[in-house]
């Protein structure tokens, strides 16, 4: 069975490149699937965006 996406949040990808993935996640309680899905939907940003492409999260840094 084929699940629908919910379409994001008209503000979606401004809070993502302001707060981050903590953010949007308290904001919305989406889960990761569908943050992801968001993402690539919007096209979003983090505002760190070097550290997301390089596989490292926030506060881990190596």
């Amino acid at each position: 069975m084929k699940r629908i996406v919910p379409a994001p949040p008209p503000e979606f990808a401004e809070v993502f490149a302001s707060g981050g993935w903590e953010r949007v996640e308290l904001l919305y309680g989406a889960r990761t699937d569908l943050i992801r899905k968001w993402i690539a939907m919007t096209g979003a940003k983090p505002r760190n965006a070097r550290r997301y492409v390089m596989g490292q999260t926030l506060g881990k840094v190596k």
